[in-house]
């Protein structure tokens, strides 16, 4: 009786040992295909083979490679969370970039995009987009129905204004667009309640900064030493603000 119950045990735990090993093949195949796809200067041309090769990738970096531009078949990547294209030579962005929605984080520095297609405005679980170091001269309305953006960098560029909408960034905490060409800010600013850091250093010119009353959370705020306050705003009313002013 007992030799049955052994042998009815061993069963058991030899099924349980193989259930154990199929749960673990199948868990590094699933991390395998979530590997970073990194492509090396020079091998660019191999971009789209890789991307075919790996359409569970989180992560596709593209540093410094000599793109001209991104291929459609990026839009194959639906599980992507961080794309990396700075210091290449795109000029523009694919429409289709909007049908990579599980993107957390995009970096674009140092290129020379002159516009950003309103799709990505589809992007609703972006935290961070980084557009330093462009040709912007404008962004899209769109670039506003971005919830859930927390860090938006968009220094040196021609930014002559910013979107109306953009107090919809609600949970915007970190706002760069120094070193442009704004001639203005919109009123909506003072809608970022969540906002710790601004800065608006290297605009030139006779740039005014709304009041921000209502963003009690600001820390910092970087101006020029030709930056001026909207008459009724006090920034002292704010208890955890500093102002660091460029003397240039």
């Amino acid at each position: 009786m007992k030799s049955a119950e052994n042998t009815t045990d061993m069963k058991k735990l030899h099924i349980i040992l193989i259930l154990a090993l199929l749960m673990l093949v199948s868990g590094n195949a699933q991390a395998q295909g979530r590997k970073k796809i990194r492509i090396m200067y020079r091998k660019a041309r191999h971009l789209v083979e890789k991307i075919e090769a790996n359409p569970n990738a989180e992560t596709l970096y593209l540093f410094r490679n000599g793109l001209d531009s991104l291929p459609e078949e990026i839009g194959q990547l639906k599980h992507l969370k961080k794309l990396v294209v700075s210091s290449n030579r795109l000029t523009y962005i694919p429409p289709i970039i909007g049908e990579l929605t599980e993107l957390e984080k995009i970096s674009l520095k140092h290129n020379n995009i002159k516009s950003l297609p309103k799709e990505i405005g589809q992007l609703k679980n972006l935290r961070q987009l980084e557009l330093d170091y462009n040709s912007l001269d404008s962004l899209p309305k769109e670039l506003c129905e971005l919830e859930n953006l927390e860090y938006l960098s968009i220094t040196h560029n021609a930014l002559h204004h910013l979107p109306d909408n953009i107090g919809a960034l609600k949970s915007l905490e970190f706002l760069y667009i120094g070193t442009n060409l704004l001639r203005e800010l919109p009123v909506s600013l003072s809608q970022l309640t969540e906002l710790k850091e601004l800065n608006v250093a290297g605009s030139g010119g006779l740039l005014v900064i709304p009041n921000m009353i209502n963003c009690q959370m600001l820390e910092r705020i970087y101006i020029d030493n030709t930056t001026l306050f909207d008459a009724s705003f006090n920034p002292r009313s704010i208890p955890n603000l500093k102002i660091y002013i460029n003397e240039r």
